[in-house]
C-alpha cells in the first residue's frame, strides 16, 4: 500500500491455535476409534447405522458396507427376547442419558455372541437427537462364567452329593473352555489325594491319581496342594514335577496341566482343581480366570459338604462318645429289610448308673460313659454296630452266630468289671444285657420286633439281680444257664483241686522206647459227672480261667515228673499244652522257671506245647517268648501242625524243638497214593530238615504205624500204644514196655 511516496505493508494476524488443536484432537479420536478392540457403531436419529469401526467387523463379521443404512436391530440374534431388548434400547435412548444394555447378537457366520453396549445419545443445541454412539464389548465368556456360578449354586441347593456337584462343574467347564479336560482332587489329611470329580478325562489318568501321595513333585495337582499355590506345567513330558508320572497322561494325548489349590476359609487346603490340555503351553488369561472361579466354586461345595456332615453328625451321633445315637438306630431300623436283620441284638444297660451321677456328679458319669464306650468298641469286631441310645444304654447289632452270643455277652460283662479310677474313687462298673436272636427265616421278624424282644430280655436280666444277661428265647436262656453253671463248677474245681492230669505215652518209632508223655487235663465233677476237655477247655478260655488252669497243669506235671524221678521211673519228658492266651503274657518264661524251681525239676525234662493259632495272635511276641523258654533249657513243640495258617517261614523262625502232626491227618493216611499221605510225608520232611523231632498223633492202627515207620517218623503217639493213663497206671505201662519190643498195644 502506498501512502505518498512511502510503501507500507499491512500484516493481518489471526490466532489459529484452536483450529490446529481440533485437527489434532480429531486425528487422535480417529486413531482411537480405528485401533480399539471395542466395536464402535454410530447411529443416526432414526437408529440407522452410519459408521462402524474395524473392531466391529471382528466382533460381528460384518463390514461397514454390509450394515451401513440398516437399522441397528440387524445385529440382533432373532431370539424371542430381542423385541423386549429393542424396546428397552429405544426407550432409554429417548430418555437422553447414557446407559448400558446386554444384547444377544448374531454374527455373520450364524454364531451367537453376547455384546455389552455402552450407549451415549448425542443431541443438537435444541435438544434434538442427532446421533447415537455405541461402544460394544464381547461379554459371552463373562455370561458363561456367571451362568456357571448360578447353576452350581442351584446344584448346591438341590441336595446333590458332593461328587455329583464336582462332576457337574467339570462338565460345564469343558463346555465353555475348549480342548481341556477337568479333574477335581480332594485330600482329607494333606498326605494322600483322591478324585472327587471328572467329566471326559480318561479313567486311567484318574486312577493314577487315586491314592497318590502329596508332595513337592507329585504332578501338577499334588504339587499345588503341597505348595498351597497355583502350579502351571506347560509341558508334562519335560517337567520334573511329573517325573515317573508322565507316561499315562502322555499316552492319552495330554501334554499340559494347570492346577490351583482349593483353599478353605480357614486356610486349609482341601484339594485342587486341575485342567489338562492336549497342546503344550501356558493357559490363557481366560482359562486361568475360569480355573480360579472353579476353585472357588469347589471350595463352596466342600464347605457345604462339611456343614452337611456336621449337621448329620449332630443329629445322628452322640456328642459325648461319638457313637451313633437313637435317631441313627431308628433310621437304621426303618431301612433294614427282613433279610438284613442282625442275627443277634444286645441291649446293654449300666447298673446303678444314676447313683454314680448322684454321688460323684455328672462329669464323673460322663467319664464313666466314655470309658465304657471305649471298652465296648475295642472288644467288638469292626463289622458290629455299637450305638448309645440313652444315658446309660448301649445297643449292639451283630451278625455273629447265635451260639456265640453267650461268649460275646460274658466277655463284655468281664470287660466292664475292670476297675476305673474317677476323681480318686475306684469304680467297678457292671451291666445287664438283654439279647434277642433272629434266625433270619421269618420275614415278619423286623427290627422293631427284634428290638422289642431285646428290651424284654433286658428287663429279665435286671429282675435276675443285674450284672448278667438274659435271652428272649427260653431255650437260649436254658443253654446260657447251663453254661453259667458249668463255668461256676469249673472255677470251683480249679480252686478245690478237683481236676487231674493223665499222661499219654509217646514212643520212638525205631526203638520202641519211651520218648515222653503228654499231660492231658481231666475233670470228673461230683454232680455233673465226666466233663469232656472239648467242653471245659474252650469254656476256660472264654471265661478267663485258662491262665489259672494252665498254671495248675504246669505245676502238677512238674511235681509228677519229680515224683517219677524219685521212684526211679524213667519218663524222659513231659509235655504240657498252653493256650494262646498264655503267650500274651511276657512273664510266661519267668512263671515256668519259678514252677520248675519249686518242683525241683530239670528243665530238659519239660516241653511246652503251643498251637499254630498262637502265632497268629502276635507272631513277634510269640517268637520272643518261645526263645526265652528255650533259653531255660525246656523244649517247645508246635502242636496240631498243618491245621492252622502258619507258613514255612513262621515255622523256620520259631525256635521250636518239636513239631506234632495233627491226628486228623491219620484219616485217609493209609492210602499211600492219596493226598493225605503226601501231606504227612511233606510235613515230616520239613520238620526233620529243620532239625526238629516229628511226632505223629492219633495213631490207632498197625497199618498207620508201619507207614510212619517206613517214613522214618521220629515219634508216635496214639491209642495203638496206650490211652492217656493216670500216673500209677503209667508206671505199670513203663514196666511192661521195658520187657517188650515193640511196646505194648492197648485198645
Amino acid at each position: 500500500m502506498r501512502m505518498g511516496d512511502r510503501l507500507l505493508h499491512v500484516i493481518t494476524l489471526r490466532d489459529v491455535s484452536p483450529a490446529a488443536g481440533h485437527v489434532l484432537a480429531d486425528e487422535i479420536c480417529a486413531t482411537i476409534v480405528h485401533e480399539t478392540d471395542r466395536g464402535i457403531v454410530v447411529l443416526d436419529a432414526e437408529s440407522r447405522i452410519t459408521h462402524v469401526n474395524p473392531a466391529f467387523g471382528i466382533l460381528s463379521g460384518y463390514s461397514e458396507d454390509e450394515v451401513a443404512g440398516n437399522d441397528f436391530s440387524i445385529l440382533f440374534s432373532g431370539h424371542g427376547r430381542d423385541i423386549r431388548t429393542l424396546q428397552q434400547f429405544r426407550q432409554q435412548v429417548s430418555e437422553g442419558g447414557s446407559f448400558e444394555i446386554d444384547i444377544q447378537a448374531r454374527r455373520r457366520d450364524g454364531g451367537n455372541i453376547w455384546l455389552r453396549a455402552a450407549v451415549t445419545p448425542v443431541h443438537d443445541a435444541h435438544g434434538a437427537l442427532e446421533q447415537t454412539i455405541i461402544i460394544l464389548s464381547d461379554v459371552s465368556r463373562d455370561r458363561d462364567l456367571r451362568y456357571l456360578q448360578q447353576d452350581v449354586v442351584e446344584a448346591l441347593a438341590s441336595g446333590l452329593s458332593l461328587r455329583e456337584v464336582m462332576d457337574f462343574i467339570c462338565r460345564r467347564i469343558e463346555r465353555i473352555v475348549p480342548d481341556v479336560q477337568a479333574l477335581v482332587m480332594m485330600t482329607d489329611d494333606g498326605q494322600v489325594m483322591h478324585p472327587i470329580g471328572r467329566a471326559s478325562l480318561p479313567k486311567a489318568v484318574v486312577e493314577q491319581y487315586d491314592g497318590a501321595r502329596i508332595g513337592p513333585a507329585s504332578g501338577s495337582c499334588g504339587t499345588a496342594i503341597h505348595r498351597h499355590e497355583e502350579v502351571i506345567v506347560p509341558d508334562i513330558a519335560t517337567s520334573p514335577l511329573w517325573e515317573g508320572l508322565a507316561d499315562v497322561p502322555l499316552e492319552h494325548g495330554l501334554h499340559a496341566c494347570w492346577a490351583r489349590p482349593i483353599i478353605l476359609r480357614d486356610g486349609q487346603v482341601a484339594g485342587a482343581f486341575t485342567l489338562f490340555s492336549p497342546e503344550p503351553g501356558h493357559p490363557s488369561t481366560w482359562c486361568r480366570r475360569v480355573v480360579g472361579a472353579c476353585a472357588h466354586l469347589c471350595m463352596l461345595a466342600i464347605v457345604q459338604e462339611h456343614a452337611r456332615q456336621s449337621i448329620d453328625r449332630l443329629a445322628h451321633y452322640d456328642g459325648l462318645t461319638g457313637l451313633p445315637n437313637r435317631a441313627w438306630l431308628r433310621q437304621y431300623c426303618a431301612q433294614a429289610r427282613p433279610n438284613s436283620v442282625p442275627r443277634v441284638t444286645m441291649v446293654l444297660n449300666l447298673d446303678r448308673f444314676q447313683k454314680i451321677n448322684e454321688a460323684l456328679g455328672h462329669a464323673a458319669g460322663d467319664t464313666l460313659l466314655m470309658e465304657v464306650a471305649r471298652r465296648l468298641r475295642g472288644a467288638l469286631p469292626a463289622a458290629d454296630i455299637l450305638t448309645r441310645t440313652d444315658g446309660d444304654e448301649f445297643v449292639i447289632l451283630t451278625q455273629t452266630a447265635p451260639q456265640q452270643a453267650v461268649v460275646r455277652a460274658e466277655r463284655l460283662l468281664r470287660l466292664l468289671e475292670t476297675p476305673i479310677m474317677i476323681e480318686g474313687v475306684e469304680l467297678r462298673p457292671s451291666a445287664s444285657i438283654g439279647i434277642s436272636i433272629s434266625d433270619g427265616t421269618d420275614p415278619a421278624a423286623d427290627m422293631k420286633t427284634v428290638m422289642k424282644h431285646a428290651y424284654s430280655a433286658l428287663s429279665q436280666a435286671k429282675e435276675a439281680g443285674r450284672n448278667c444277661y438274659r435271652f428272649f428265647s427260653p431255650e437260649m436262656n436254658r443253654a446260657a444257664e447251663d453254661r453259667i453253671t458249668l463255668a461256676a463248677a469249673l472255677r470251683r474245681a480249679i480252686r478245690e483241686d478237683r481236676l487231674s492230669l493223665v499222661y499219654q505215652p509217646q514212643v520212638m518209632t525205631d526203638s520202641g522206647q519211651l520218648h515222653g508223655v503228654e499231660a492231658l487235663a481231666r475233670w470228673i465233677d461230683p454232680e455233673l459227672g465226666f466233663i469232656s476237655p472239648g467242653r471245659f477247655i474252650p469254656l476256660a478260655e472264654e471265661t478267663g480261667q485258662i491262665e489259672v488252669l494252665g498254671e495248675w497243669s504246669l505245676r502238677t506235671a512238674c511235681r509228677q515228673m519229680t515224683a517219677w524221678m524219685a521212684q526211679g521211673i524213667d519218663v524222659p519228658i513231659v509235655s504240657v499244652n498252653l493256650s494262646a492266651i498264655h503267650f500274651r503274657d511276657r512273664n510266661l518264661p519267668a512263671t515256668i522257671a519259678r514252677i520248675m524251681d519249686e518242683a525241683g525239676m530239670p528243665p530238659e525234662r519239660l516241653t511246652i506245647e503251643l498251637t499254630e493259632s498262637t502265632m497268629i495272635d502276635n507272631f513277634e511276641q510269640t517268637v520272643e517268648i518261645v526263645t526265652a523258654i528255650r533259653a531255660l533249657g525246656c523244649g517247645v513243640s508246635m502242636d496240631d501242625f498243618g491245621t492252622g495258617f502258619s507258613s514255612l517261614s513262621n515255622l523256620a523262625s520259631l525256635p521250636v524243638s518239636e513239631v506234632k502232626i495233627d491226628q486228623s491227618f491219620m484219616k485217609g493216611f493209609e492210602e499211600p497214593s492219596g493226598k493225605v499221605y503226601s501231606v504227612v510225608r511233606a510235613i515230616m520232611h520239613i520238620g526233620q530238615s529243620l532239625g526238629m523231632t516229628v511226632v505223629a498223633e492219633g495213631v490207632e492202627t498197625q497199618a498207620q504205624y508201619q507207614l510212619l515207620r517206613a517214613m522214618q517218623c521220629d515219634v508216635i503217639q496214639g491209642y495203638l500204644f496206650s490211652r492217656p493213663l493216670p500216673p500209677e497206671e503209667l508206671a505199670q505201662w513203663c514196666a511192661a514196655s521195658m520187657s517188650q519190643s515193640p511196646p505194648p498195644v492197648h485198645a
